[in-house]
């Protein structure tokens, strides 16, 4: 077994995840990187990319659609059967939808699939790996959620505006704080002396310049986006408490009001 870290990346292939591997395989050569992409041959692509770029640690290629149960299941089983554990899982899979025609039907559709990407399937996709996370000395989840997942700061600073998106992400906020909490009363009931503590965090990576902003000018660059989950994903220091919300921002780490 390698003496690194097993982490696992879902929407790796491009835009955030993509950067987040590029960003962490060149500081943190000694952990193993699972790129988990919808299109096997797309994620294929991204880590002859990595290479390319310079990356020297070890990065794995599997299909992963966070909607396709049957592909949940079949990455579970890969990852048990190959490392025997994952010590991160980074929840990155995310879309934005504008509503189309077709009155509340349309509507109705556009909520249930930013809702079943952004925050169903988080849910799901973590507890189907939780057994795994286990394994670790040192699990961490972390869910990507977005600086309109802040109620406090929606209604404070002047930001983009996406009802539906920005539901979404508080939505995954408050999954992340529950199942901290769920967590937290685990390790009261059972004591320290049995499975390790899942960390769980949300942060903010900022408006980037990626696919899914249309490359708009002005935003930053993903892999300054991808700095505070790099910073979270190597901590070993138990630095950031589970159950918190950050952004890494003017070069350190912010916490993020709920």
């Amino acid at each position: 077994m390698a003496s690194g870290k097993i982490i696992l990346c879902t929407g790796a292939n491009q835009g955030l995840g993509y950067s987040v591997l590029h960003v962490a395989g060149l500081r943190h050569p000694e952990n193993i990187y699972i790129l988990a992409s919808r299109d096997l041959e797309k994620g294929r692509e991204a880590a002859k990319s990595l290479q390319e770029a310079g990356v020297k640690a070890q990065v794995d290629v599997i299909q992963l659609d966070v909607l396709k149960d049957d592909e949940i299941i079949s990455a579970v089983t890969y990852v048990g059967k190959k490392y025997g554990k994952l010590d991160v899982l980074i929840n990155n899979s995310g879309i934005i939808r504008i509503p189309g025609p077709g009155g509340l039907p349309a509507l109705r559709a556009t909520f249930d699939e930013i809702l079943s990407t952004n925050l169903t399937s988080v849910g799901i996709v973590t507890t189907a790996f939780t057994a795994l996370l286990y394994n670790s000395t040192d699990p961490k989840v972390i869910n990507i959620s977005s600086g309109l997942g802040s109620c406090q700061n929606s209604f404070t600073k002047k930001m983009g505006r996406h009802p539906l998106y920005g539901a979404s992400k508080i939505g995954l906020n408050g999954l992340t704080v529950h199942m901290q909490v769920a967590e937290n009363d685990r390790i009261e009931l059972e004591g320290e002396s049995g499975k390790p503590r899942i960390r769980y965090y949300a942060c903010a990576p900022g408006a980037l310049r990626t696919a899914f902003s249309n490359y708009r000018d002005g935003l930053r660059s993903p892999e300054r986006g991808a700095e505070v989950i790099v910073r979270l994903l190597a901590d070993n220091e138990l630095l950031y408490e589970g159950g918190s919300y950050w952004e890494y921002e003017e070069e350190e780490m912010r916490r993020v009001p709920w």
